[in-house]
């Protein structure tokens, strides 16, 4: 009788281990403890926006360990000039600091307190319609990271080298795109449609 006990105890005790271990591991796949959780759903809530807005795909994130610096990569799949890449990069950039900034459940993680530019990056990899490599003239690879625009080409000649890359600064950025907007404007204006 104590045989049998022993026995069936064992095995009880057996399957209950396993089944709550089951569900522990479960239960933990599932939670992302405060405040990495806040600032995932930012980062979703942000993604779910400009993708739809730019049909982005989302390819990456990234965030330090003491929320000073925030970052979301997307591929596009469309050859993109510098003018685009630059209003994509500019709007992006700004609905993503806006959505950090908005969320008072953060605010007291973040470092600096309010985000600025500084603590923000969108990446953008390019190819093109057909998902090959853009070469160079065409940009292959774009950022706005820490406050600071670049654009990179890739090489024909060695896809895993970039051939020149180009940079401005989030002041000279925003400059060329009023300037831009001005021009439009002007063009409007004279050939109304």
């Amino acid at each position: 009788m104590n045989k049998n006990f022993f026995l069936i105890t064992t095995l009880l005790f057996v399957q209950f281990g396993i089944f709550s271990n089951n569900l522990y591991t479960q239960s933990n796949a599932q939670f992302i403890p405060e405040p990495d959780a806040t600032v995932h759903e930012i980062i979703d809530d942000t993604i779910d926006t400009i993708a739809k807005k730019y049909n982005l795909n989302p390819c990456g994130i990234g965030m330090n360990g003491k929320f000073e610096y925030l970052e979301i990569s997307f591929q596009v799949r469309k050859n993109l000039n510098r003018d685009e890449i630059r209003t994509i990069l500019m709007d992006c950039g700004e609905e993503f600091l806006k959505n950090v900034n908005s969320c008072e459940k953060i605010k007291p993680y973040l470092k600096p307190q309010p985000f600025t530019i500084k603590n923000t990056g969108i990446v953008l990899f390019i190819r093109d319609e057909n998902n090959n490599d853009v070469v160079h003239p065409g940009i292959c690879c774009a950022a706005l990271d820490r406050g600071d625009f670049s654009y990179q080409t890739k090489s024909k000649e060695n896809r895993f080298r970039y051939k020149e890359t180009y940079e401005e600064s989030y002041e000279e950025a925003s400059a060329l795109l009023e300037k831009n907007k001005d021009s439009s404007e002007i063009a409007e204006t004279k050939n109304p449609e």
